[in-house]
């Protein structure tokens, strides 16, 4: 792996449990790991939801390995939200997480 590819900051983040004013338990998104990755669009879709026309962009984020990462998580980059739909781990060196975005 070049790791000199690895140029755009981002940041996985996963589900936890906090408290709101009233004491009353919540979920809520936490940062779980923040890491340099390349990222390659490779798709998209369009489709028609109840009348109302969604579109998701596909992407791949390529990053060091880390472990624990599963598809419940997600990544901010660049101040959007990216699904993690699908990973691939490239002989403990690094992972591949395949993500969409809504638009």
């Amino acid at each position: 792996m070049n790791i000199g590819r690895l140029d755009r900051k981002i940041v996985i983040e996963t589900w936890s449990n906090a408290q709101n004013s009233f004491g009353e338990p919540i979920k809520t998104w936490s940062t779980y790991h923040t890491c340099f990755s390349s990222i390659t669009k490779f798709g998209g879709t369009e489709k028609l939801e109840a009348d109302k026309t969604t579109a998701t962009i596909a992407v791949r984020f390529k990053i060091r390995y880390f472990a624990g990462i599963n598809e419940s998580m997600r990544i901010l980059y660049n101040g959007a939200y990216y699904d993690i739909i699908e990973i691939q781990e490239l002989d403990r060196e690094g992972l591949y997480l395949k993500a969409n975005k809504k638009v």
